[in-house]
């Protein structure tokens, strides 16, 4: 069966490189390069789009290493890139507002290239410069923390470091201040975690108002609307840090969080909305903690399941729809759905007919690689870490083909303390196909899958090592 993530990362790469061409409709863009080392050589335009890249244009230089890109719309300012042919960056320069610039790059003293009619783009040359010299130091100075014995040095060595690392933000500030532009806003997505820059004459009482502090000021002077926190590779990050430093790892606050932030983007043709949108969806189609794929189905039920947008393929939304199918019945916190199977001797042995204090839920194929491995595995954890525990195994053959093969893997791994089932061919009863449809209610894409269930039948456990179910056993 095929797995439906890898092929859903695929499907989303390619809806936001799609995305990544879009510009602005005001005058056109005109910007040339000129080095006597590009002379008659491909070059291409390319520019960021969140955590992909994305090219934009090429061009070939001319016999005295000239090139020019042209558009007839100008570009989302950001952070763009020069690739030589082998897609390597030749040079790293801002897309500022007027676009109409020419640079002379120097790769052998970055401080000798030339630039024309782009006073951000000199800026740019000039932090950048200022930030490799203030690197350089911080480099040597933790050199010598590691070569001196002396404490007292360590710490002054420690102190210089942050010394350092204060005048890069002093820097940082003072520009934010004194404009607007592109550099400024790279800036804000860069400035430290913990910047208390605009406290001014006010002491936080506690750790708690700090953190809120933080929390409120985090985002200051970000509009979610600006295409530019696109077009470089901090934004992803800052939204990241956020969610992981100042957000409760609940279901309902990354939902209101989330929601807060889309709200704000999505207005029409949005890039940072589609962009935004199906960056959390994929972060939490498959999460990292169990129970998370509940802010999927939030999202989805509100931006995508009544919606329709222009740039989102229908067989992207078809996907989404199949995906929340396939959660909708088995979140943690919901009871679990009836499953009509039979034993292995043919006769009716239904999920709720199990009464235990736990039920392992174990959907497998005798015949599965990975269920080889994975299910005596459950049969030691059976035997030693849970032997004292009122629990069940309900185990779930989904392969009905392969009788004999089912049998001698029991016999062979002792499994026989299992209750060992089969889905039942016909099941008795006023059921529709959609109550019987296991599959889905249990999101069968691969096996072995498994589910910890309480008395009541509660899913309280799932898409995690069947060893941590130890922990939710004895809690």
């Amino acid at each position: 069966m095929m797995n439906l993530s890898i092929f859903w990362k695929l499907i989303i790469l390619c809806s936001l490189t799609s995305c990544a061409e879009s510009v602005s409709e005001d005058a056109g863009c005109f910007i040339e390069f000129q080095s006597d080392t590009y002379k008659n050589k491909p070059f291409y335009l390319a520019s960021h789009f969140g955590k992909y890249q994305t090219l934009l244009d090429s061009v070939t230089a001319d016999s005295k290493g000239k090139l020019i890109f042209k558009n007839k719309k100008k570009y989302v300012s950001g952070i763009y890139m020069l690739l030589n042919d082998s897609k390597e960056i030749e040079f790293e320069f801002l897309m500022d507002a007027a676009q109409q610039f020419k640079i002379e790059p120097n790769s052998k003293n970055p401080s000798k290239t030339k630039i024309y009619n782009s006073q951000e783009n000199i800026d740019f040359k000039d932090f950048t410069i200022f930030l490799k010299t203030k690197r350089s130091e911080i480099e040597l100075l933790q050199k010598s923390i590691k070569t001196t014995s002396s404490p007292k040095e360590k710490l002054d060595f420690a102190d210089k470091i942050k010394s350092v690392e204060n005048e890069i933000e002093k820097y940082k500030q003072n520009y934010r201040l004194l404009h607007t532009n592109t550099l400024a806003l790279l800036f804000k997505l860069t400035q430290p975690l913990e910047d208390f820059s605009s406290l001014k004459n006010q002491k936080l009482a506690t750790k708690k108002d700090s953190l809120l502090f933080l929390k409120n000021n985090y985002f200051r002077g970000i509009d979610f609307n600006d295409s530019r926190l696109l077009r470089n590779p901090f934004f992803e990050q800052k939204l990241s840090t956020y969610f992981n430093v100042f957000v409760p790892k609940t279901v309902d606050s990354i939902t209101e969080e989330i929601t807060r932030i889309l709200d704000e983007a999505n207005t029409l043709n949005s890039d940072t909305f589609k962009y935004m949108s199906l960056y959390f969806i994929d972060l939490y189609i498959n999460p990292k903690q169990m129970g998370h794929d509940r802010v999927f189905l939030n999202l989805y039920e509100t931006y995508f399941k009544n919606q329709t947008y222009e740039w989102l393929p229908l067989t992207q939304k078809e996907l989404f729809k199949l995906k929340a199918r396939l959660l909708e019945n088995n979140q943690i916190g919901s009871k679990a759905k009836e499953l009509f199977m039979n034993s292995i001797d043919n006769t009716p042995l239904y999920l709720y007919d199990l009464n235990a204090d736990y039920i392992v839920l174990v959907f497998w194929d005798p015949t599965c690689g990975h269920c080889q491995t994975e299910i005596p595995k459950i049969n030691r954890l059976h035997k030693n870490d849970w032997k004292n525990i009122n629990h069940s195994i309900y185990a779930v053959n989904i392969n009905t083909e392969v009788k004999l093969e089912w049998e001698k893997f029991i016999s062979k791994h002792d499994l026989n303390t299992w209750n060992h089932v089969s889905p039942a061919k016909v099941v008795r009863g006023n059921y529709s196909q959609k109550d019987v449809d296991y599959q889905t209610h249990y999101n069968i894409e691969q096996t072995p899958v498994f589910y910890l269930l309480d008395k009541d039948k509660i899913i309280i456990g799932k898409d995690i090592d069947p060893q941590e179910y130890s922990k939710l056993m004895k809690s």
